[in-house]
């Protein structure tokens, strides 16, 4: 395995990870006024990856990085085709490295949802949730 290889395998269980941790956060916190103080449970990971995939995709299609487009339209068919849990789309980001995805492309890939997964981290672990939160 080369190194670039290795770290780019690195990066996406990084963003595995990131995936895990976001999908199990509630929406708003305990008591969050616009909800009637009541919790709201964790985003449904099926459609919270669905709406960030569709997103990238759109932004891949305009932009002409065919390889993602069809990257992502292949995840999309197997959405389709199958009911996802969240651990499979951990399971599916893991295989990156070896899809045979052009490698700058697939690097685009793995830090554009790197920064889209961290924009849903808290900045300050007091705060309570992360980018979601109602303020």
């Amino acid at each position: 395995m080369t190194t670039a290889n290795e770290g780019l395998v690195q990066r996406v269980s990084r963003v595995a990870n990131l995936w895990r941790a976001v999908v199990s956060r509630p929406v708003h916190p305990v008591g969050c006024t616009c909800m009637g103080h009541f919790l709201i449970p964790a985003m449904d990971p099926t459609d919270m990856e669905a709406d960030i995939l569709d997103y990238m995709r759109g932004r891949y299609a305009e932009e002409g990085v065919a390889p993602l487009v069809a990257l992502l339209d292949a995840r999309e068919r197997e959405r389709e085709a199958t009911e996802i849990r969240a651990l499979a789309f951990r399971a599916w980001l893991l295989r990156l490295p070896s899809a045979g995805v052009e490698p700058a492309a697939l690097d685009r890939f793995v830090a554009d949802l790197t920064a889209t997964l961290e924009s849903f981290t808290p900045t300050d672990p007091s705060a309570g949730s992360g980018g979601l939160i109602c303020t």
